[in-house]
């Protein structure tokens, strides 16, 4: 039987130390960076307070996923914030759904920040519904 204090979790976590630009109400953008992401969510290090039950879009930019210069969006929920000793905190977010790319292929690969102001204006495809696939395809971000 499992211990009390061990948390079972739905999906697999990957240590991935990347961008992440987060956008809340009224068009509030903060960069912040993942400390692990699943399938269902994401842990973020942040040097701003997110509040709790804060509903955000999270956009992470990615190297080589297949192409360069990728972005991919997802919506969440704010659902936990610590501080940490080094004055930052802890942001666990629940995923709505899965990431999601860009639709458009012509598109060509342009700065994260960039990318991010224009990206709920296009089309989107789930990406990565599969644990084994979002290991291999992060695989060549780390």
């Amino acid at each position: 039987m499992p211990s009390p204090q061990r948390q079972e979790r739905r999906d697999l976590r990957y240590p991935l130390h990347l961008p992440v630009l987060i956008r809340m109400a009224q068009r509030k953008e903060m960069h912040t960076r993942s400390e692990n992401i699943s399938l269902g969510g994401i842990l973020l290090s942040s040097s701003f307070l997110i509040p709790e039950g804060s509903a955000v879009e999270v956009s992470i930019g990615v190297q080589h996923l297949p192409d360069p210069g990728i972005l991919m969006s997802a919506r969440g929920k704010v659902l936990r914030v610590l501080p940490k000793e080094t004055g930052d905190f802890s942001v666990a977010i629940k995923l709505d759904e899965a990431f999601t790319t860009p639709l458009s292929e012509s598109q060509p690969p342009s700065d994260f920040r960039k990318q991010s102001t224009i990206l709920t204006a296009l089309k989107k495809k789930p990406i990565l519904n599969d644990g084994m696939q979002l290991a291999l395809a992060w695989e060549t971000e780390t």
